[in-house]
């Protein structure tokens, strides 16, 4: 049984959904703050597209929203233990510098609909939605920029999600490349908490 299936229907989020909808609030004050504000302007410069799930008998109720965007895991900025194991995953099909895949930038369930399975259920939404026959562009994998909580980091490896990099060192060099040799041993010796924590799922395995 699927909450969102038997009782929501999606739509993309607009404005005019906004203002006849009650307020969204998921507990978070930044997600609350961009759904309610930033979201838009993503949809209008391109930059992502946010939905919403809504309650059929009373559609003014957001159950949940998620922005998704246009993505790629980039292979031969990998450290070679990790390309490898990239590699090894797509099978070798073709050895591209790049593999495609949908960035679900944001994802909130409301605060009144948390503790039941919401979550999961917008995640297996949007996997199905980019494996599907009519999807108009290739994706392999399904990417988040995960916070760095427990919590968070839990219900994403529960949905089937790992981290590219085993040790946040690697991620930290990943993502922030070191101007020279002397950054890179000070961050080596150093290490620095991340804020997010990149996340991935091979949308073929599921």
């Amino acid at each position: 049984m699927s909450f969102l299936k038997d009782n929501c229907i999606i739509d993309v989020l607009t404005e005019d959904i906004l203002t006849r909808c009650h307020a969204f609030t998921c507990g978070d004050c930044d997600m609350d703050e961009f759904f309610r504000q930033d979201a838009l302007d993503y949809t209008h410069f391109l930059m992502g597209k946010s939905y919403c799930f809504r309650l059929k008998d009373n559609t003014q109720t957001i159950v949940a929203c998620f922005t998704v965007s246009n993505d790629s895991i980039r292979i031969y900025d990998l450290p070679s233990s990790r390309r490898n194991a990239m590699w090894k995953i797509t099978n070798r099909e073709k050895m591209l510098t790049r593999y495609p895949g949908v960035l679900i930038g944001r994802l909130a369930v409301a605060s009144q609909f948390s503790g039941r399975g919401i979550g999961s259920e917008v995640l297996r939404f949007i996997k199905a939605w980019f494996l599907d026959e009519a999807n108009k562009t290739g994706c392999r994998f399904a990417i988040v920029d995960a916070k760095n909580e427990p919590d968070v980091l839990r219900f994403y490896e529960k949905n089937a999600f790992i981290p590219l990099f085993p040790r946040e060192i690697d991620e930290d060099i990943y993502t922030k490349p070191p101007k020279d040799e002397a950054e890179r041993t000070e961050r080596l010796q150093h290490p620095r908490k991340l804020r997010t924590r990149l996340m991935f799922c091979d949308l073929l395995d599921e």
